[in-house]
């Protein structure tokens, strides 16, 4: 667990800068779109962004780089209007392909990770794999009981951090989905507190069969 000094620390630093994803999430991100919808739907939805993101999803992404997690926010939030309810709840497929797509080969090398209670211990690294801002942490985990509570700690801010699209469905389904990769015959997540609904932090309980 990290100290106070940590959380302060890590804190002052969000607040100062803004946030990036890894490249992973939005080449995957692009290769769900097109499967599922077409090369057109993602052309007209990157045609939707603002200037900049356009120049960046034009170009040759990179699995390893970094890249403004705003970007990203704004690429769920514009498919999910074009493809969605408004309700967000067209990201889930989207994550759960994520977690597949980039877990799967993880899993396959590391035997030793598919085990639920160790998937869970890892999700501070693995949170840590894709954003450099925000702190997903284990609050409780209790592998004879079968439940867990993380939560992440993060700015509420979509302009500098994940956003809305991120913690409330994409997390979830990650720890659904990875839980049941790493062995799990099922696995039900409820957020119980978000940074974007007056919560100091976004708080997620995991069960697990």
């Amino acid at each position: 667990m990290y100290n106070e000094f940590t959380y302060r620390h890590c804190k002052i630093h969000m607040t100062q800068t803004t946030g990036n994803t890894k490249g992973s999430i939005l080449l995957n991100a692009k290769e769900y779109i097109i499967t599922s919808h077409g090369e057109g739907a993602w052309k007209n939805i990157v045609n939707n962004l603002p200037g900049p993101d356009i120049g960046i999803l034009e170009s040759v992404l990179i699995s390893t780089e970094w890249y403004p997690a705003p970007l990203l926010n704004r690429l769920l939030n514009t498919y999910d209007i074009v493809h969605g309810n408004g309700d967000f709840l067209s990201v889930i497929p989207i994550a759960e392909y994520i977690v597949r797509k980039d877990l799967g080969p993880m899993l396959d090398a590391l035997l030793n990770l598919k085990k639920p209670h160790v998937i869970l211990k890892s999700a501070s690294s693995l949170w840590g794999r894709y954003f450099d801002s925000g702190i997903l942490e284990l609050e409780v985990l209790d592998p004879e009981k079968k439940f867990s509570v993380l939560y992440l700690d993060e700015i509420a801010d979509e302009n500098r951090a994940s956003g809305v699209a991120v913690c409330n469905f994409a997390v979830p389904e990650w720890l659904k989905t990875g839980l049941i990769m790493s062995g799990a015959n099922s696995a039900r997540i409820v957020q119980t507190g978000c940074r974007y609904k007056n919560s100091e932090s976004c708080r997620f309980e995991a069960w697990w069969e």
